[in-house]
């Protein structure tokens, strides 16, 4: 292997470990301020629900506890008495794998970025119109936890992105 080939690699490593390094800042920035909303609960939903991104807040029980306007308008859906425990997360409907994995390891402490999700919306129960939906429309998402006083994590927070 030559000396310009392992610059090549080295370089690339080097630009990989960068954009690494980004995204998990990106994600502990975004888990704080959610840390800090929740603090604050009076402006927790109002934040949430104005954000632009379809969010869903879920148990660890996989019961949805919050969805914001843009969840809603995306699945064209309308969600009632969320605090009854009516809408669910599926998991035996959940497609991709990576997201699957990133749901029930969530209440571990773990964060997740993923990319190329297919069909994500399909997971909830109670979302009937999903063929009018743009399948790749949000491809990407944020899956992080929220712990209580910084020690049990009490809920999961998805962040679908395009």
């Amino acid at each position: 292997m030559g000396d310009k080939t392992k610059e090549q690699l080295f370089e690339e490593l080097a630009n990989t470990q960068k954009m690494l390094e980004e995204r998990t800042e990106a994600q502990g920035h975004m888990i704080r301020k959610f840390q800090m909303l929740i603090a604050h609960e009076a402006f927790f939903s109002q934040i949430i629900d104005f954000f632009p991104y379809p969010i869903a807040i879920f148990t660890p029980q996989y019961t949805l506890a919050m969805v914001n306007k843009a969840f809603a308008a995306e699945t064209k859906t309308r969600f009632k008495n969320l605090e009854n425990g009516n809408v669910h997360i599926l998991l035996y409907k959940i497609y991709d794998t990576k997201l699957a994995a990133a749901i029930t390891k969530v209440f571990a402490g773990n964060s997740f970025f993923l990319e190329d999700l297919k069909s994500p919306f399909s997971m909830f129960s109670g979302i009937t119109q999903l063929n009018s939906l743009q399948p790749r429309r949000f491809s990407k998402a944020v899956i992080f936890p929220v712990p209580a006083d910084n020690v049990e994590i009490t809920h999961g927070v998805i962040v679908f992105m395009p």
